[in-house]
């Protein structure tokens, strides 16, 4: 099976609805203890004036270091939430205008105490007639959209794992009219972990110093995401330190790196 590789940005206009039909909401979380079970609903509405097959599938993904997605087969990755979970239907057929519930279960086993996640991909297929079915299609159904929606479980017991910044360099990506860094955030944990990284500007002789807007980042359990920053030039000239600065959810303090910058 071919690999799929692309962009969060490009998947984010897709998942509130795909043509006649809608899912709600478009990320699932669960937390359950490990050895406990935890159930979600999902909603499908049909917005069609036809009947609508919608079938279930569950996919991997991986983020990459640049923060694009790789989407791959259900239970190809060590953190598949695909064996975890069981799908009540596994599909539905819906009426104009009608609306039904999925309900997701997952059952975290006793000694397993890290993240897992995964798609849950609903692809609709809209019932011929014999007069408007094309020769090709089988069984009298044709694809019309797809929506994926995302799952995620991060076990409640567990500790949140450690997560470093390092590596700030700048670069020169970008608009000319910014200064533009990079720096990587390592999650050597086995926790999804959200965060916030800003940049701070001290000038080295004078102690002036600015601190820029923040970014929120996600990282993944035993990845490295690299993190573009970009702040106006807007500072007068002189020597700089600039401290990437990391907080994360469940530490008790603040992760840095730093470089030194001459602006002139």
């Amino acid at each position: 099976m071919k690999r799929l590789l692309i962009s969060l940005l490009t998947i984010i206009p897709f998942l509130a609805s795909a043509q006649d039909f809608e899912v709600a909401p478009v990320r699932v979380h669960f937390n359950a203890s490990p050895g406990e079970s935890q159930s979600r609903t999902v909603t499908v509405k049909n917005h069609s004036s036809r009947r609508e097959t919608v079938t279930l599938r569950l996919q991997d993904f991986l983020i990459q270091r640049q923060g694009q997605m790789e989407i791959l087969p259900a239970g190809s990755t060590r953190n598949s939430i695909a064996s975890w979970v069981n799908l009540n239907p596994s599909f539905l057929t819906l009426e104009p205008n009608e609306a039904k519930t999925i309900q997701i279960n997952l059952q975290a086993p006793n000694d397993n105490f890290t993240s897992k996640w995964g798609i849950l991909s609903f692809s609709a297929s809209t019932e011929q007639t014999a007069f408007s079915a094309d020769r090709g299609v089988q069984a009298g159904l044709s694809l019309s959209g797809r929506i994926d929606i995302y799952l995620f479980y991060n076990p409640a017991a567990s500790e949140p794992g450690r997560v470093e910044v390092s590596n700030l360099v700048e670069t020169k990506n970008g608009a000319a009219s910014e200064r533009h860094f990079a720096v990587n955030v390592d999650n050597y944990g086995e926790r999804i972990t959200t965060g916030k990284v800003f940049l701070i500007a001290s000038n080295i002789d004078t102690g002036f110093e600015k601190r820029y807007r923040t970014v929120d980042v996600l990282v993944y359990p035993q990845t490295t995401r690299t993190i573009e920053l970009s702040i106006p030039k807007d500072l007068p000239p002189g020597r700089y330190s600039f401290a990437a600065i990391l907080d994360y959810q469940g530490s008790t303090s603040l992760k840095g790196t730093q470089t030194s910058v001459i602006v002139d």
